[in-house]
């Protein structure tokens, strides 16, 4: 076997940042939640959303949080990105902003989701 360090060098090593999010006033989110999407498909279509969704359980839709994790050069401009989401600007959710080290994994096509389209690279 390899020695670990030229194994982690190896990886991918990109940073990205997690953004969970945490109900905060559920009462608007059938109000926000046409600008909230509007908002995350021109995120998704700028580059700057990787991956997006809400946790699932028993409940009102929204009430166990999500967990956005952003494209972006710094935290604060993660930050930056996340507070013009309307959930966020308009006080449904409160978010927690974590850098994450992408190290391993595998990906083979674009999806973009909302859209349902696909690129091969």
């Amino acid at each position: 076997m390899n020695d670990i360090s030229s194994v982690l060098q190896g990886m991918l090593n990109k940073t990205l940042y997690v953004v969970l999010r945490k109900p905060r006033d559920l009462t608007r989110v059938s109000e926000v939640l046409p600008r909230h999407i509007e908002w995350i498909i021109s995120a998704e279509r700028r580059g700057e959303i990787f991956l997006s969704g809400p946790f699932t359980g028993p409940g009102q839709p929204g009430e166990h949080g999500g967990m956005t994790i952003l494209r972006a050069s710094s935290a604060a401009g993660a930050q930056q990105i996340i507070d013009t989401d309307p959930f966020i600007a308009e006080g449904v959710f409160e978010v927690e902003v974590k850098p994450w080290l992408l190290m391993e994994g595998s990906l083979t096509c674009n999806f973009t989701l909302s859209n349902q389209q696909s690129k091969l690279y």
